[in-house]
């Protein structure tokens, strides 16, 4: 299915619920223990199984632009850091000196070779061994055995994947599974990044992802922001990637009614302007794609089972048009939402947080109109080894 064909069939689903007042529904409400918000022992057991054994989606092209370029990340306390090698090939690496551990980069920039800072061993950018510091009076050693520990990396759509475990096998389109067409179509590779923001709050790293999952409550506490833009308590829901534990959620604009005066032979590539595609690819990442703005949101564990760290990064495709919402300035953009996740989505999910804190209350309830709530932590508790009570999905098949 090409792009025009996925829009026209996304908007078609969205049209039929906005006329009949309806939204993709599971089959029954799921009640959720909240004890997967306060459990420290579950915590432990989810930075490994759910996060180091899973690939991670550590930054897009853009943030390696050109040859001689490096970015580096630490946030699941594995230091790694990534090059553009002078044949623009991506590699990636523990971020240490095979001498003696020492740190080689610190954020992100250009640079021709690696220097450690501590006796300035020498590597070039695919991680070879090339100077040791006054070598004679250092002893005979291979340096061939002394390249930097390589992490398995693959770059594609734009998107750029790293293992946490050397052994860790996995590519970019066993991810998507069949998102991946539409991720090709995006031309992601050919985004600029526009600004970066990050939240450390005293908040589950899920339950902050809950609020990424469903329009239920654009009307009531997105009413000053979305509500005259977005419809609320309306979505297209569909699953994708392995075990179809990723999801992939449409919300329509107010203005997509207008389509049902058009032909829909008619229809173009603009008629994304009238929906919002959020994504959600397991484990930890929040995908936003409008017309021109594509918006990673990364969500991580904290110290304790009560914090985490979320980082937003926005990206922008001068060729497509508009922003979300129809915010046409890049920068405007990225500080709309990012006033809406504070003031209003992690403002809320800090509340919570302190509400669960006593376990006074057994469980949380996910409506039948919050399906990808249903499927994403099913999906988490799987992953971390537990058998979750299932709850069958209406019309939410693979992509």
């Amino acid at each position: 299915m090409d792009e025009r064909q996925a829009y026209i069939e996304i908007t078609r689903r969205l049209l039929a619920h906005v006329a009949a007042g309806t939204t993709d529904s599971a089959a029954e409400v799921y009640r959720l223990p909240t004890t997967v918000y306060t459990d420290p022992v579950l915590f432990e057991r989810e930075k490994q199984t759910i996060f180091k054994d899973n690939p991670q989606l550590v930054c897009f092209s853009a943030d390696l632009p050109g040859p001689g370029t490096y970015y580096t990340f630490d946030d699941l306390k594995l230091p790694v850091l990534l090059t553009r090698d002078n044949d623009g090939e991506i590699h990636a690496f523990l971020n240490a000196c095979t001498h003696r551990s020492a740190r080689l980069k610190d954020g992100c920039g250009k640079a021709a070779s690696l220097s450690c800072p501590y006796h300035a061993w020498g590597f070039d950018l695919k991680g070879n061994l090339r100077t040791i510091y006054q070598e004679k009076t250092f002893g005979e050693i291979d340096k061939s055995c002394y390249n930097l520990v390589k992490l398995p990396v693959e770059e594609k759509y734009g998107l750029v994947y790293v293992g946490l475990d050397p052994d860790i096998r996995f590519t970019i389109d066993e991810i998507l599974g069949d998102a991946a067409p539409l991720f090709s179509a995006w031309g992601i590779d050919k985004a600029r990044l526009v600004n970066t923001h990050e939240w450390q709050l005293k908040t589950n790293w899920k339950l902050a992802l809950d609020t990424f999952c469903e329009g239920y409550h654009f009307s009531i506490l997105h009413k000053k922001s979305l509500g005259d833009v977005s419809l609320g308590n309306v979505a297209a829901f569909d699953r994708f990637g392995p075990d179809l534990r990723s999801h992939r959620l449409a919300f329509p604009n107010t203005t997509i009614s207008r389509l049902q005066d058009i032909p829909e032979a008619q229809w173009t590539l603009d008629i994304f302007n009238e929906f919002q595609l959020v994504h959600f690819i397991y484990p930890n990442i929040s995908l936003l794609v409008s017309p021109a703005a594509v918006e990673l949101f990364q969500l991580y564990p904290g110290d304790t089972v009560g914090e985490h760290l979320t980082r937003y990064r926005c990206y922008w495709r001068e060729d497509r048009g508009q922003g979300g919402w129809g915010v046409s300035d890049p920068q405007a953009h990225f500080e709309f939402v990012r006033d809406i996740v504070t003031d209003e989505d992690y403002w809320v999910s800090a509340n919570v947080m302190k509400s669960l804190h006593g376990n006074l209350r057994p469980f949380n309830t996910f409506g039948r109109n919050e399906p990808a709530l249903h499927n994403m932590h099913q999906a988490f508790l799987r992953g971390a080894g537990c058998t979750p009570q299932e709850a069958p999905l209406v019309k939410a098949g693979a992509l």
